[in-house]
């Protein structure tokens, strides 16, 4: 990675969040675009996509820790994706262990269930 400037110690980013926000935001932004570029071109469109994401639940959220959270769980997901993706990858040699697998659309698991009906055997009196 060819950086231009020396990475600012956590101080000093502590500081800058505390008194001056805008240009941390801004020194974060020429970071992660320097990374971008500085990627192999077969992954800088899939890091730009996971950029935008980021910066969509940063904005959506309404503390930045809430934003931490969001962004956990997003990688979380990926994380349990690729584990899907990789068990089932190693299953495909026998495909009857797999019959009961989660189904991967959308990149999202959704397990396979079954839907129960519910009667309703009295009123429901408040």
């Amino acid at each position: 990675m060819n950086s231009q400037h020396r990475p600012l110690d956590f101080d000093h980013l502590a500081k800058l969040a505390q008194t001056k926000p805008q240009v941390l935001e801004r020194y974060l932004r020429l970071k992660i675009n320097q990374i971008i570029n500085d990627s192999r071109p077969e992954n800088k469109i899939q890091l730009r996509r996971l950029q935008f994401r980021i910066d969509a639940i940063r904005y959506r959220a309404k503390t930045p820790l809430a934003a931490c959270i969001k962004i956990s769980q997003m990688m979380h997901d990926e994380l349990w994706c690729l584990k899907e993706v990789l068990n089932r990858s190693k299953d495909s040699a026998n495909p009857a262990d797999s019959a009961n697998a989660s189904v991967i659309t959308d990149n999202r698991t959704r397990s396979v269930a079954k839907v129960i009906p519910l009667s309703r055997a009295t009123k429901f009196k408040a």
